[in-house]
């Protein structure tokens, strides 16, 4: 499913950009937007560095607003948890590389009002763009410390951060306030380093990120009902149900297995995920998502689409933009489907199973759980065994680094959305 609004590319007739503060003035009005939309207010764009080119520009859609057609109402919803600006703009590029004849992503740099999170960060090295940031985000960004040596990842991909990572340099020049002002710091390659931007610029990216955080969180977070609130079995449903029919356009097998304990779910899931890894040849891993009747809604393996369609991003995001285009066709026109709110809730009072747990050393690891984080909708409640499981260890490092890993995350990974992993019980060959 596309991770983008759809835009036009500007070509190599169109917008240019001379220095960084003009590139902050573009991503500062696609910030706006976004919190004009009710989402997070963050917005990127992607700069070709020899020429200071934009070639696409978007913003943050993790929230989208559910419009009647016969009201005014404005109330958003999540549509996808992994909707952040730079990883909708990987993904927009591996979809268009070919159509626009892109550069390759080493001479582009993808320029973000807010220091990307442990997902897009993973989702960026993954690809290999420079990145260029603006403000700092002290609870879930990756240089959240602002020690700009990235003790927030393993320290194997500390030195391939650094040489693509650049925070711009910030200048007082209309008399704002002095403890923004800063040097630029980061890598060579990035796109308008010799440049600055203003502290006004710098400033309203900052504050347009925090004024709107609180509310945002909490419409986010509530996209679906408790587990304990009366939720019904969607297995139960008829087959001709439009839950279990757009599901299955994804997974053909989508609602058809019920496993007794979504929470110890065995040898039966167990083959499930070995099929469907071995029904895309160059898949590393495959993940399921039960839902808390032990329900198998969707299991899916890497594609090859590009480096960033993981297995896990493939379900997280299916599993949300299903539901989202479920409730917005629900609030539209109530006869057409059943209330998805009272069949789809939360991930996080589901199971996410792992074939393999995700290697710790790996960028697609630091995408992967970024997403999870990101995917939780809230804190997670505390139920044992955890909702992260995975049959076998990593291809690659150990389950004692993964969990170092996330020892290392930014506060909001370890405080607000903590990460638990935990193998699924038995003996599984």
């Amino acid at each position: 499913m596309s991770q983008s609004e759809p835009q036009d590319v500007v070509n190599s007739k169109g917008s240019v950009v001379q220095n960084a503060d003009e590139a902050a003035s573009i991503v500062l009005n696609q910030a706006l937007s976004a919190a004009a939309q009710g989402t997070f207010a963050v917005g990127g764009a992607i700069v070709e560095n020899a020429t200071g080119r934009v070639i696409h520009k978007l913003h943050n859609n993790v929230l989208k607003k559910l419009l009647r057609t016969d009201s005014d109402t404005n109330n958003v919803f999540t549509y996808d948890p992994t909707a952040h600006g730079e990883t909708q703009l990987v993904y927009w590029y591996y979809e268009n590389k070919t159509k626009f004849n892109l550069p390759e992503p080493e001479e582009l740099t993808i320029i973000t009002t807010l220091d990307p999170c442990v997902m897009c960060t993973g989702a960026l090295l993954t690809a290999g763009f420079n990145v260029g940031v603006i403000a700092i985000d002290d609870y879930a960004g990756i240089n959240w410390d602002e020690d700009f040596n990235f003790q927030t990842l393993p320290e194997s991909l500390r030195d391939l951060a650094k040489s693509k990572f650049g925070y711009y340099a910030s200048e007082n020049k209309d008399g704002g306030p002095s403890e923004y002002v800063r040097s630029y710091k980061g890598s060579p390659n990035v796109a308008l380093r010799n440049t600055s931007i203003s502290v006004q610029r710098l400033m309203g990216c900052d504050s347009i990120f925090r004024a709107g955080l609180e509310s945002v969180r909490a419409d986010s977070y509530d996209a679906g009902p408790d587990a304990d609130k009366n939720l019904l079995d969607p297995y139960y449903l008829p087959e001709e149900s439009l839950i279990k029919v757009k599901y299955r356009e994804i997974y053909p097998d989508a609602f058809k297995v019920k496993i007794s304990n979504p929470r110890l779910p065995g040898e039966e899931l167990f083959q499930i995920l070995k099929k469907v890894k071995e029904s895309e040849p160059k898949a590393q891993n495959s993940v399921a998502l039960l839902d808390q009747f032990g329900n198998v809604i969707l299991c899916l393996a890497d594609t090859d689409e590009s480096p960033v369609h993981t297995a896990f991003m493939n379900v997280t995001q299916n599993y949300a933009i299903i539901r989202f285009e479920l409730t917005k066709m629900y609030v539209n026109d109530p006869k057409k489907v059943e209330a998805p709110n009272k069949y789809l809730t939360y991930p996080k009072y589901g199971t996410f199973v792992f074939l393999y747990a995700p290697s710790p050393n790996s960028t697609k690891a630091i995408m992967t759980l970024g997403a999870y984080g990101s995917t939780l909708e809230g804190k997670v409640p505390k139920i044992f065994p955890a909702n992260f499981q995975y049959y076998y260890p990593p291809h690659e490092g150990t389950i004692k680094e993964l969990r170092s890993v996330i020892m290392h995350l930014p506060p909001f990974y370890n405080e607000f959305a903590p990460i638990s992993i935990m193998q699924v019980a038995g003996d599984f060959t």
